[in-house]
């Protein structure tokens, strides 16, 4: 338990990569989409999907987690499954305080009818019917599901080198150019949309296994990977 601490206590060392830098990038754009909305002054409601930085960016940091701390972790004789453990905890930590916030401020935005300029940003649209548990646990979900996404692809890369990510991204883009041009063929993507705003708790349950896959998939790239 001490080395899993100790693992904690070395990812949160670096707040700008935790807490600072993903909220000075949803801030900017908040601030950016509030003088906007400031500016046009004419009543009109606008949404803006800008609160998605905020899932990207846990992410992009879940790619960058093991360049930055495994090899340093590993150099203090902490064995690979301390690591992992501590890492998970921190995550789940970090995108919990994250989860909190934006519910605060979804909460705060509905009360103000939109900061008092109609500017939708934190609140999902249709997680509206929703109560604030609810809004609570899907933003949670979301961010730690997009960060064990971004750990995964990173212990690939760490298990089999550069090749394998020209492999997987080459085998993702020509899977999503098929998908894409064949949802654009037959006129899916509205009847796409449709389905998604009316399933979206399915989609929500869906992420818990696939958090699961991705977490034992990094484990087991980790166990084996090279310093």
């Amino acid at each position: 338990m001490n080395r899993v601490k100790q693992v904690v206590m070395l990812h949160l060392r670096n707040k700008n990569t935790w807490f600072m830098v993903p909220w000075a990038i949803l801030g900017a754009n908040f601030l950016i989409n509030a003088l906007i909305a400031l500016s046009l002054n004419n009543g009109e409601t606008i949404n803006t999907g800008a609160v998605a930085s905020i899932f990207v960016y846990a992410f992009v940091a879940g790619t960058l987690t093991i360049k930055e701390t495994f090899p340093f972790a590993i150099g203090l004789s902490i064995r690979r499954k301390d690591y992992f453990l501590g890492t998970a905890l921190t995550v789940l930590l970090v995108n919990s305080i994250s989860g909190i916030a934006l519910t605060i401020l979804s909460a705060i935005e509905q009360a103000t009818d939109g900061w008092n300029v109609n500017l939708h940003l934190f609140k999902i649209g249709f997680l509206s019917n929703l109560p604030y548990i609810g809004i609570l646990g899907f933003n949670i979900l979301l961010l730690v599901h997009c960060f064990f996404l971004g750990f995964a692809i990173s212990s690939l890369h760490r298990r089999f080198g550069s090749m394998s990510m020209y492999i997987f991204f080459t085998a993702t883009l020509l899977i999503g150019t098929i998908g894409s041009y064949t949802m654009t063929h037959f006129e899916l993507w509205s009847d796409f949309g449709h389905w998604v705003a009316d399933n979206y708790m399915d989609l929500f349950w869906y992420m818990i296994p696939l958090v699961v896959i991705y977490s034992l998939i990094s484990y087991g790239l980790l166990r084996k990977a090279a310093v």
